[in-house]
């Protein structure tokens, strides 16, 4: 049986790496028979108890960024230094992380997002450090299809071209990404589109959300994601994310025609306000409100397929969340994107949606937002069928990522370890 271990995917916090993971979990096995998986997790205790959620047969080990630096980077130093010399390295990798990775046919990268300017440089060298480890115990790494670069800040260009061209392969998710990674003059890329395009949602769980949105205010919806790495974006430039998003959703409210629906798609009960939890900012939204009693407010942890089927039944998603807007498009729902990095244009442009997205610039009022959705409503049919129609190729693109890993167990790719475990 196959071991694939993964990396950079919280599936109880960020539900975008949830979606990422679920979507391995439902297409590896046809690929490569039954197969186990590792979750390298940075977040173990959450991740265990939504596995069990979802019935899904995951081993999750823990690795918090300290114990990745302070821990398993030294003793994968060690367990490398061991494996040139041709001597027994195995029995160094004691922690549970380190014994995982070394039994895996391949390490399956997932972060969706790195090596990017404007990072600070400590969340860079934990970019490094992620793949590195693996790498150092002879490992076949593949980075899935996430956004990258540009290069431009030293720091970046020196870790990005330290890793990755040893990676088994990396896939550029985007023609942006694509044109950063091939300025650094790699020759291991397989350009491929977010892995969630291949998420399966199955049909009790949409029939579940389905009668849980009628059960709280009849249809249509308009569904509302906000983020929390938005909204502390906007604070350093002096945008009151909060504000204008609450006003908006006020506005959508005395309009009439759609029941709105906030729901957060990066949640982690019981936690603070972090980059991985939007619950804080939607509470806080939630309790600005004047038609709050007229909202419907998942106030609570749900899962990728549980989200998706809730987007599934709006008429328009209004989101912060880069895999909302993912989950939009899966479900041909038109979206309207507030967003902060390339990285949502480079998926929307195939689709001819370039228009959908907001900046920062364009976030002045509420009334802003609203005029914009209105809009978009109005051409919802249009927008339809750009997405209906670019689909089928952001899904065959998104099994790319399949091959590549496929072909590392395989070792059909150059850079894949020579002595991976079967």
């Amino acid at each position: 049986m196959p071991v694939v271990a993964t990396l950079g995917a919280a599936y109880s916090a960020n539900k975008g790496a949830a979606a990422m993971m679920q979507a391995l979990l439902d297409n590896l096995p046809a690929r490569l028979g039954p197969t186990r998986f590792v979750a390298v997790s940075t977040h173990p205790a959450g991740d265990r108890r939504s596995y069990e959620q979802v019935g899904a047969d995951v081993t999750v080990v823990a690795q918090p960024p300290a114990t990745l630096a302070l821990v398993h980077l030294p003793v994968a130093l060690l367990a490398g230094l061991l494996r040139v010399l041709h001597l027994p390295w195995r029995w160094v990798c004691r922690p549970a992380a380190l014994k995982a990775m070394a039994k895996a046919d391949v390490v399956a990268d997932i972060s969706g997002i790195c090596f990017v300017d404007g990072r600070r440089p400590i969340v860079l060298v934990y970019n490094a450090l992620v793949d590195t480890v693996p790498l150092l115990l002879g490992r076949p790494v593949v980075k899935c299809a996430q956004a990258m670069g540009p290069f431009r800040n030293p720091l970046n260009r020196r870790l990005a071209r330290l890793v990755l061209p040893r990676l088994t392969t990396v896939c550029p998710r985007g023609a942006q990404t694509e044109q950063h990674v091939r300025d650094l003059g790699l020759t291991n890329l397989m350009p491929a589109s977010d892995v969630a395009f291949t998420m399966r949602v199955p049909d009790d769980v949409r029939e579940q959300m389905r009668k849980r949105l009628a059960d709280n205010g009849p249809g249509p919806y308009l569904v509302v994601s906000p983020s929390q790495v938005v909204d502390t974006s906007c604070k350093a430039k002096g945008i009151d994310y909060q504000t204008i998003m609450s006003d908006y959703i006020d506005a959508a409210v005395e309009a009439g025609g759609h029941t709105v629906v906030l729901v957060a798609h990066s949640a982690q009960i019981g936690a603070g306000v972090t980059h991985m939890n939007d619950l804080p900012l939607c509470r806080a939204i939630h309790q600005r409100l004047r038609h709050r009693d007229q909202v419907v407010f998942f106030d609570e942890d749900l899962v990728p397929t549980q989200l998706r089927a809730i987007i599934s039944e709006a008429a328009l998603c209004v989101t912060s969340r880069f895999h909302a807007m993912i989950a939009a498009l899966a479900e041909q729902t038109p979206p309207l994107v507030i967003g902060w990095s390339h990285k949502y244009g480079e998926v929307l442009d195939p689709f001819g949606l370039g228009e959908v997205a907001m900046t920062y610039d364009d976030l002045t009022t509420g009334s802003a937002i609203f005029d914009r959705s209105r809009e978009l409503l109005e051409q919802s049919d249009n927008i339809r069928a750009r997405i209906a129609k670019g689909l089928p190729q952001a899904t065959t693109q998104a099994e790319i990522n399949f091959d590549a890993l496929e072909g590392a167990v395989l070792g059909r790719h150059p850079g894949a370890a020579k002595d991976s475990v079967s």
